[in-house]
């Protein structure tokens, strides 16, 4: 949507432009279209640049190119799940190439990306784990209990891949295992999601998660 309203601004500003070289007097019309236009375009510029981090944090973990992509405000209106991302797969079992997240967590990676990742909010470590999880999906994995494990084991790598460093991103996987995944529904969950627990992908180190 704001792509198509920074055209119309563009288009109605050259055209403004044109009329007034031809010597009809647009001085204030032309400010007032362009000016928003340049913002508009501006933010629609970096958002789209970090939809491009996402997807090849997503791609890395995956295994594949894939692409993630940000829900804008005309979608966050007509949706009514509670769903903070989303992969679609085929009638194969086969995950499509893009995953979707909502509104609210893409502002929440984007305010962690470009913050002060020393200090997140739970918000911020909520939105990691489902571009985390989100990814998995992509990688073919549909199960939700297992695909949240994964991710959790993989959150810290992500955190990094965002801007933090190794100690912060540890710090953001424990806190995700303490504070947020004894509250996620039971199909989220899973007693084996545990240090040399059966999902455990690295049974033999002493990290978890």
């Amino acid at each position: 949507m704001r792509l198509w309203i920074v055209l119309a601004l563009l288009a109605g500003s050259a055209a403004a432009t044109t009329r007034h070289a031809m010597g009809h007097r647009h001085t204030i019309l032309i400010p007032l279209l362009l000016v928003p236009a340049l913002v508009l375009g501006w933010q629609e510029w970096t958002f789209r640049g970090d939809e491009d981090d996402f997807s090849v944090i997503a791609s890395e973990i995956a295994g594949r190119d894939v692409r993630i992509e940000c829900q804008r405000f005309s979608g966050a209106l007509l949706d009514a799940t509670a769903e903070a991302g989303y992969v679609q797969f085929n009638a194969d079992g086969t995950p499509t190439d893009t995953g979707r997240l909502e509104r609210d967590a893409c502002r929440d990676l984007r305010s962690y990306l470009h913050g002060d990742q020393s200090n997140p909010t739970i918000e911020h470590v909520v939105a990691i784990q489902v571009l985390a999880h989100e990814s998995f999906h992509l990688s073919g994995i549909s199960n939700e209990s297992e695909t949240e494990c994964a991710a959790i084991q993989r959150i810290d790598d992500v955190a990094v891949d965002l801007g933090a460093t190794a100690t912060q991103g540890r710090a953001v996987a424990e806190r995700y295992y303490a504070e947020v995944y004894p509250r996620m529904p039971a199909a989220y969950r899973n007693d084996e999601c545990r240090q040399k627990g059966e999902l455990d992908a690295s049974p033999d180190d002493a990290q978890w998660p």
